[in-house]
């Protein structure tokens, strides 16, 4: 019992307080998986270390270090514009929004990406997790993903060096250690949500990824 209850129990509860849980809860979404570069905000605060994979979900960061085995359960088309209160998103990539988003991902500072998105299940954490490869450097490394569908696959990071710039890049490898995929209704049930997205359109932005976007 609350040590400081003004109010008589029996009030704060009754057939709606069962709801209250329900309301409070966050959205059901999976969390972000994202390899974050050295120069993200989410580095320069001390949330991850730059060149590691995280997991982001709530505004709270889990670093997964360099390297990572996941299982690569399927794959989508996902453009997105970030900037205001809301993310534009949009995963029919034959929709003129999708393509205008393409366009102008190569603009400076436009706030746009695209790329495949790839549902991951994550063993060490017993989780799902959705890794959008939006950037020129992650969509090159994606093409080796491609025959490795369904199966495990190892995660590295690289340091990326121009004569302007430094960023980190993923590194796509074969996984030879075994892995204990999630039971298959499990699995059906979120490849289901997962391909069938909401339709295209501005959602609420959990957060805006601005500043934690590899080149």
């Amino acid at each position: 019992m609350n040590e400081n209850q003004l109010v008589p129990q029996d009030l704060t509860g009754g057939p709606l307080a069962q709801s209250f849980e329900s309301v409070v809860a966050g959205a059901d979404y999976l969390p972000r998986f994202q390899l974050f570069s050295s120069k993200s905000d989410a580095c320069a605060e001390g949330k991850i270390v730059g060149g590691h994979y995280g997991l982001v979900k709530d505004d709270i960061i889990t670093d997964l270090g360099a390297e990572i085995s996941v299982l690569v359960v399927s794959w989508r088309a996902k453009a997105v514009q970030t900037g205001g209160e809301a993310l534009i998103i949009d995963y029919d990539h034959n929709s003129a929004m999708f393509n205008d988003i393409k366009t102008r991902s190569g603009e400076q500072d436009s706030g746009c990406m695209y790329g495949p998105e790839f549902l991951l299940w994550l063993p060490e954490l017993g989780t799902f997790a959705t890794y959008h490869m939006n950037s020129k450097t992650a969509r090159r490394e994606a093409k080796k993903l491609g025959p490795l569908l369904g199966g495990a696959v190892t995660l590295k990071c690289r340091l990326i060096e121009t004569a302007r710039f430094k960023w980190h890049g993923p590194v796509v490898l074969p996984c030879s250690t075994p892995m204990t995929a999630p039971p298959e209704d499990v699995m059906r049930a979120e490849w289901t949500k997962f391909q069938n997205p909401p339709a295209t359109g501005a959602e609420l932005a959990d957060d805006d990824g601005k500043g934690n976007r590899a080149r």
